[in-house]
């Protein structure tokens, strides 16, 4: 083994806490990969432990990171009670899971947010672009339900209270200018990524939850723009909206308030706004009669106006189909009403994918029917579903509910299911594998 830092497995740290399942499973861990019985895991036995934690080669810059984040006292060694430590930071590279150890990363977290960052797709985050999304970012603070959160909590508690989002407490401008560290007037995704590993050491958000939160943080900010786009907006959507810029107050409270120490401000505030990962939709059977054959033909009877093979090459229908958001203790799932989206996808000939804007549809008297209220119930009632579903939903659509899908099929929903940002690529390739 190689010299450097080493995780130093003391005999008599050993012996506290015996009854723990947690330290037994931790020592476990730590024996194992002890291989010469020495008490300490060194460089490369950690490297070796990275690696197998990970799945992937990890680099040295990985390596020092997890040294420095173990290290607490910099003596060059990181003890047992630091090992046991460092698995319980909220943002520690590894920690403790169920099944043993896993990985935290980071940067997959943070990527599906820098491309909405990154509104032109050129690989690089302009002043404008930046400060775009931040300002819709902070507007969302003060445009909750049309009242700010510091109105709603003096109103709910009767004192004031402040959202305290250090990340959205600055003017944009001069973010950009700290976070751009090479002066190219551009935001890197390197310089992005170490911008968000700051704030959210500081956040102290639990690793397993930003998992989740960042990707669908991305997602509401994407749907902020995709409005943007639109020339005129009714009532209908101007609630879709609304709800958008709530979510988005949400998620930027969870993932950036401080949520320890004495500098902490927003744990009132988490309490007015709610856990934005609370999934409250649950999945019943579907009534009879509902199929999607039905509902695929009446949207290319009604909606599409792609004329076969005159300037494409593919049309994919990316369909959804859900069971609506019961509210209420009294509902029973007999009387749900089921929700569907519709998004046509079509491959140019050029090799350019066009995606239209989503059609929706709710079933009604066994029929399928475009109604106003639909595209707020179905959003509402997918924000409220969580993940592992909303994929379901999608395997349940390609195969028409039955329960049987062949291999392209099942690619297809993948494909699906990472443009929603419900999987990534990288879980994709490890099913495939």
């Amino acid at each position: 083994d190689t010299p450097g830092a080493q995780l130093s497995f003391a005999p008599k740290i050993m012996s506290t806490s015996p009854t723990s399942p947690t330290s037994n499973k931790t020592k476990e861990i730590f024996q194992r990969w002890d291989v010469h019985g020495t008490g300490v895991i060194t460089r490369k036995r950690l490297t070796e432990l990275l690696t197998a934690v990970a799945g992937k080669s990890v680099t040295e810059e990985e390596i020092e990171r997890c040294i420095a984040e173990a290290d607490k006292n910099k003596n060059g060694i990181i003890e047992y009670n630091e090992f046991i430590e460092w698995l319980q930071q909220p943002m520690g590279t590894v920690r403790m899971g169920s099944q043993g150890l896993e990985y935290f990363d980071l940067e997959a977290c943070v990527r599906p947010l820098y491309d909405v960052y990154d509104q032109d797709g050129d690989g690089l985050v302009s002043m404008e672009e930046f400060i775009g999304c931040q300002t819709i970012l902070q507007n969302s603070l003060g445009l909750k339900s049309k009242v700010s959160l510091e109105e709603q909590f003096k109103k709910e508690f009767g004192k004031e209270g402040t959202t305290s989002v250090p990340l959205l407490e600055d003017d944009a401008k001069r973010v950009f200018v700290q976070v751009d560290q090479d002066k190219s007037r551009s935001i890197t995704f390197k310089e992005f990524l170490e911008w968000q590993r700051e704030q959210l050491v500081a956040a102290k958000t639990p690793s397993k939850e930003l998992e989740e939160l960042l990707p669908a943080l991305a997602r509401q900010l994407k749907r902020v723009f995709k409005f943007e786009e639109e020339e005129e907006m009714n009532a209908c959507d101007s609630r879709v909206l609304q709800r958008i810029v709530d979510n988005l107050a949400k998620f930027c409270v969870e993932i950036w308030s401080e949520k320890e120490g004495e500098k902490q401000k927003a744990k009132p505030m988490l309490a007015l706004t709610g856990k934005a990962r609370h999934y409250t939709n649950r999945w019943s059977e579907p009534p009879v009669g509902l199929n999607t054959k039905k509902l695929k033909a009446k949207y290319l009877a009604t909606e599409s106006c792609v004329v076969a093979g005159k300037i494409h090459e593919n049309i994919d229908l990316d369909l959804m189909v859900i069971p609506e958001l019961l509210e209420g203790e009294d509902e029973s799932p007999r009387n749900r009403v089921w929700l569907a989206q519709i998004i046509q996808k079509v491959t140019m000939k050029d090799g350019k994918v066009r995606s239209d804007d989503p059609v929706y549809y709710e079933f009604v008297s066994l029929s399928w029917n475009k109604t106003v209220d639909a595209v707020v119930k179905f959003h509402k009632s997918y924000d409220a579903m969580p993940p592992e579903l909303r994929m379901f939903s999608l395997l349940k659509a390609e195969c028409d509910f039955s329960s049987r899908l062949n291999w392209p099929q099942l690619q297809r929903v993948f494909n699906r299911c990472k443009s929603h940002g419900i999987v990534t690529a990288a879980q994709h390739t490890e099913y495939n594998q």
